[in-house]
């Protein structure tokens, strides 16, 4: 490492404007598989120069560190949460922002992005957390730029904090960049204090859990080819982010997704009831159901790997926006309420179930009854019921002794629709089991279909997005602008309220108390104060002066709008929550 240049003073002049927020313009949102895991190869958006060579795609993975490749040349080496400098240098070129066993959950609001253009490609890591630590949620994010320069940004609650117990002892954490291919390990510098390296690798290591200290800061990389110049981050500054999501006031779909084999658990004798109602559906799984085996008339459908049968209902079933007299069943699980069909896909997703133009159920899974020794696809109607049953039907790809059975009821006087499982034997891929009404849905909460009991609804129009809070402003010493803004309040009352505390807390959903999908996400120990909110508009401000004395420099508060409404039996709606670093 050496010492500050008047050259090396030059080349930070231009980006000595860092500032401590992380840019909000995080692009697309990859879709979640699991809390450890490599997504598919993405584009940088441009040829990006790094340890003397050049690479147009990248590989994320949650674990705070992504590869660089060409067309996956070299190729990545998956998730990795024992973040160590060995692996660092030997493995394929490798940026790590916050390299340690970290990970996003699949909650609404929450995931891994990317937003790819010409000038600079941004990666995020959003409202991310400790593998077993629940808080605190934090965000950390990486931009890349065609001068090879690469810019770290972290909210001030970042923290390597992973309660796994397994080797390595403690748990690391590693921030920084190497080619690798077997490049040799220089010494660890300390990125917080500014500098300039001449060697392609550069990393801060943090050997022990808890023990990461740039929460709030920025670190840039300026590439000098070889080598760095690498700037002190800026101190005591002031930040604000949204975490969480505001709950949606009428859902019109719900789901599962169960990432892999091991995490399906709907067994045999799990029954899902969906109560059609004048404008939806009450979901319920306290009513005992019975899987009525095919009879004599049963007929195969969907006979053959990732294909689709329309089949002919004996009269017409309400649904959402009307009645059906057909539905078309894909031997992937997916059924639609409908004629017509989303498609054959066999790789469950959330955001595309939830944007699917036809209303589906579904237990979506790449089956394949085409293998030897799997079972099929029946359609059967009796007594005013028709019947759709997968029996046995193995997962494509495997070579099972026994596959999955369940069945799908509906009920064509009434429109209630029965799901019934019978023995399951998860296999091969990735599991998605829910409703979604046609069209783009408002993203509800995840649920747990195997716990019970549960009752909620979910409607034939989604109403959302929900409440939301966000800073106007950053929270400075001395400052008389910032302010929390809110939005989506319902028109109702003309207020709100605004509740304070002192730290986060991970989304306690209020379904308990009547207001399912509503979270709380602070600890509210500090107040709740009023504020007007315009109507019909839904939007109000609460004005948070912020006083100029120093020792309040790194205080930090979290803050919540809570408001009226009469979608639920709570009668209160509520925000996503905001934690804010009191700052210069």
């Amino acid at each position: 490492m050496h010492k500050l240049t008047p050259l090396a003073l030059g080349l930070l002049a231009p980006i000595a404007i860092a500032q401590c927020p992380l840019d909000p313009s995080i692009g697309t949102l990859l879709p979640y598989v699991a809390f450890d895991h490599q997504y598919t190869i993405q584009p940088i958006g441009f040829a990006f120069p790094f340890g003397g060579a050049t690479y147009n795609d990248v590989h994320i993975t949650t674990k705070g560190m992504f590869y660089l490749s060409n067309a996956g040349v070299p190729a990545p080496l998956g998730y990795d949460y024992t973040a160590t400098t060995a692996e660092l240098v030997s493995g394929p070129p490798r940026i790590c922002p916050l390299w340690t066993d970290m990970g996003v959950d699949n909650m609404a609001g929450q995931g891994v992005f990317i937003n790819s253009t010409p000038t600079v490609c941004t990666i995020t890591w959003k409202d991310a957390h400790g593998f077993g630590a629940a808080l605190p949620l934090f965000s950390v994010q990486c931009k890349l730029f065609p001068t090879g320069e690469i810019k770290f940004s972290y909210s001030s609650a970042a923290i390597n904090n992973s309660t796994w117990t397994g080797p390595p002892p403690g748990w690391p954490a590693i921030v920084g960049a190497s080619p690798g291919n077997g490049a040799i390990l220089p010494a660890a510098v300390d990125l917080s204090a500014g500098g300039v390296t001449l060697d392609n690798t550069i990393f801060e290591e943090w050997s022990a859990p808890n023990t990461f200290n740039m929460g709030g800061m920025d670190v840039n990389l300026v590439a000098l080819n070889p080598g760095y110049v690498y700037t002190a981050p800026p101190t005591g500054c002031a930040q604000a982010q949204n975490y969480g999501l505001g709950c949606i006031q009428l859902d019109d779909s719900f789901y599962e997704f169960f990432a892999g084999p091991a995490s399906m658990d709907l067994v045999a004798g799990k029954t899902i009831s969906m109560i059609r109602g004048g404008t939806g559906y009450v979901v319920l799984d306290s009513i005992p159901g019975t899987f009525v085996t095919p009879g004599g008339g049963a007929t195969p459908v969907a006979a053959g790997d990732d294909v689709i049968t329309t089949v002919a209902l004996a009269s017409a079933m309400p649904v959402a926006g009307g009645t059906t007299t057909s539905l078309s069943i894909c031997s992937n699980g997916q059924i639609t309420l409908s004629a017509n069909n989303n498609g054959n896909s066999w790789t469950p997703d959330v955001p595309t179930f939830l944007g699917w133009t036809e209303t589906v159920v579904a237990v979506w899974h790449d089956w394949n009854n085409t293998i030897v020794g799997s079972g099929g696809v029946t359609f059967e109607q009796v007594a005013g019921v028709a019947y759709v049953t997968f029996t046995n039907v193995f997962s494509w790809g495997t070579t099972p002794v026994a596959g999955d059975t369940f069945q799908w009821q509906f009920d064509l006087a009434t429109g209630n629709i029965t799901l019934v499982f019978g023995t399951m034997t998860p296999d091969g891929a990735d599991y998605l089991v829910g409703y979604s009404r046609g069209g783009p849905s408002p993203t509800p909460a995840a649920r747990d279909l195997s716990a019970g009991p549960y009752v909620f609804n979910v409607e034939d129009i989604g109403v959302g997005p929900g409440v939301a809070i966000t800073n106007n402003g950053v929270p400075q010493l001395g400052s008389a602008t910032f302010s929390l803004d809110s939005s989506n309040v319902p028109n109702l009352v003309p207020l709100a309220f605004v509740f304070f505390g002192s730290g986060q807390v991970p989304g306690i959903d209020l379904g308990f108390l009547g207001a399912p999908n509503c979270r709380v996400y602070t600890t509210a120990d500090l107040g709740a104060f009023t504020f007007p909110v315009s109507l019909p508009a839904g939007t109000g401000t609460f004005p948070l002066l912020i006083p100029n004395v120093p020792a309040l420099i790194g205080t930090v508060l979290t803050a919540q709008t809570v408001a009226f409404t009469t979608a639920n039996p709570l009668g209160l709606v509520t925000s996503n929550g905001n934690v804010m670093t009191i700052g210069n």
